[in-house]
Formats: structure tokens, C-alpha cells, sequence
């Protein structure tokens, strides 16, 4: 079926996540462009057949059993075109080669986000930020793929809020930013200053989704991290799967946890905070099988 591209039967989904879980998948398929990416989901539609859009796999749980159907990664699409203080950036690029590509073009504006093992399309899909800044800021136009037409959204149709954006039911392909020029010297600078804060604050040596909840706002912001960090359930382990000691936030694969494992947890953190009348979105996706 997707004999014409570069396809892995049966490809193990621990190898595409960042937190080392998750069962085999029916078909893996790596587009090397933008026309590919539409053939594949033409044969997706034609068939029936279940697809999950793939970015660094930084955000997502899969399932112990896999997933029956189409994984289709972006990987591949990672071309950097620059003009004055404009990026355009093929949306399979990760963070970290982004920002090396960056520094060296003496752009900056993007160090914030530095260490975050995310792909730039999976990033801007769910307008992903730190430390008091947005991917959405910077944004000015995206090429996206709708109701298998090409489209370019430009910034005046754009939505950006709170871990959101309106580009939920499209897949993103390019996106277009506006920069700064600054000095290389000044932008690993602030890159390293940045990736060192992580380091200082989150587990980033252990396999992890990053942030598992969303910040409640209301009449007062709630931290969840915080919350939980409160109630006394840093290090608290189901099988492999543990609350990280060291950010609360971040739920940690310390060997061979399971999807089960995470899953547990994450009831574990909804039942305590809901006795605190705290019910948080979770920032991550479960992929079921």
C-alpha cells in the first residue's frame, strides 16, 4: 500500500517518543515532501484507514498495544529557508537543530524554547512556550494541509492562546517567523542560558513528555506542578513510571514503565487534585491504539 514511499511495518513506537513507550505500529510512513504528505493521506482516506500526524514524538503517549493504523512522521521535512529577518521552516525540524541553524544566521528570538525536544510543527500546533514566552508570538504566516488543499494561513487569520491554536484539525507543514538580528555570540548566549535553566528545573535526564497539565486559570493562576509538589506526590511510582523529584510537572520513565504505568498516574494526580477542586487539561496527547 505505501510501497512508493518510505514505509517501517510493524515499527516500534518507543524509538519515535521521548519517553521510550509504546507498542508497534501497523505502518510508519516518512514523507520527504510536502506532495508526498498528500498522497499518503489520499491512500489513508481511501482505505480507512486510522493516521496519526507525527512530529519528535515529545508529546505524545502511545499505547502498550501500538497503534493500528498510519504513523506519519514529518521527520524528513526539514528545509530552512532564510530572507532578511524572516525563517521559513519546514515543520519536521526539531528545536535543537532549529536553534543551531539560528545562532549561525545571527537570529534571534527563538532561544527560549532551546532544549525542548519538540518539532517545530508539533511546537506550533499546540502553541507551545516557557519561561513567559510563545511560538505564537513569532509567527507570521503557516502552510498548512486542509481538506487536502494546500493553504497559507497568514498571521490576521491565526489563533494563539494558552497551549492552543486553530490549526487543530489541519496538519502544518511550514512555518513562516519573524526574528531579530542579534550577534551569534549573543544568541548562544541566551540558548545556553535557557537550555541550562531546564536542566537546573526539569529531569532532562530521564525519558519524559515534558509538562503532563495544563495551568488553570481563573480568578487565580494554579501552577499544577506546584499542586502536586504540595500534596506531597513527588516521587510517587506506579511500576517504572514515576512524578519526577525533581519538577512535579513531569512524569518519568525510570526503566521500562508502560502506557499503563503513566495512565495510572495520571488518575492518581486527577483523584488528589480533585479533592483540592482542581481539574487541569492535560497538555499531552494519548494515542490509543
Amino acid at each position: 500500500m505505501f510501497e512508493n514511499f518510505d514505509v517501517k511495518e510493524w515499527a516500534s513506537l518507543k524509538d519515535y517518543s521521548t519517553i521510550k513507550i509504546g507498542g508497534k505500529a501497523r505502518w510508519m510512513v516518512f514523507p520527504k515532501d510536502f506532495i508526498e504528505v498528500q498522497q499518503i493521506l489520499k491512500i489513508v482516506k481511501n482505505n480507512n484507514l486510522k493516521f496519526f500526524i507525527l512530529g519528535n514524538g515529545s508529546n505524545t503517549l502511545f499505547d502498550d498495544d501500538g497503534f493500528d493504523g498510519v504513523i506519519i512522521s514529518l521527520k524528513k521535512l526539514n528545509k530552512i529557508e532564510f530572507k532578511d529577518n524572516y525563517v521559513d521552516v519546514d515543520a519536521g525540524i526539531n528545536l535543537f537543530a532549529l536553534g543551531q541553524k539560528l545562532k549561525m544566521q545571527g537570529l534571534s528570538g527563538l532561544e527560549f524554547c532551546y532544549g525542548i525536544p519538540a518539532s517545530l510543527g508539533g511546537f506550533v500546533y499546540m502553541n507551545g512556550g516557557c519561561f513567559g514566552h510563545e511560538i505564537g508570538e513569532l509567527v507570521e504566516e503557516v502552510l498548512v494541509l486542509k481538506d487536502d488543499k494546500l493553504l497559507v494561513l497568514k498571521k490576521e487569520n491565526l489563533k494563539f492562546s494558552y497551549r492552543k491554536s486553530n490549526l487543530q484539525d489541519c496538519v502544518i507543514l511550514k512555518v513562516k517567523m519573524k526574528l531579530k538580528p542579534e550577534q551569534s555570540e549573543i544568541v548562544e548566549e541566551n540558548m545556553n542560558f535557557f537550555f541550562n535553566k531546564k536542566k537546573e528545573t526539569q529531569p532532562c535526564d530521564l525519558p519524559s513528555l515534558g509538562s503532563v497539565f495544563k495551568a488553570v486559570y481563573g480568578e487565580k493562576t494554579i501552577y499544577v506542578s506546584k499542586m502536586i509538589d504540595t500534596l506531597g506526590l513527588k516521587g510517587v511510582k506506579i511500576g517504572e513510571a514515576e512524578i519526577s523529584k525533581k519538577h512535579a510537572g513531569f512524569i518519568v520513565n525510570t526503566g521500562n514503565a508502560t502506557c499503563k504505568d503513566f495512565k495510572k498516574l495520571v488518575e492518581l494526580i486527577k483523584t488528589e487534585l480533585a479533592k483540592e477542586n482542581v481539574y487541569p487539561e492535560l497538555e499531552i496527547i494519548m494515542l490509543d491504539k
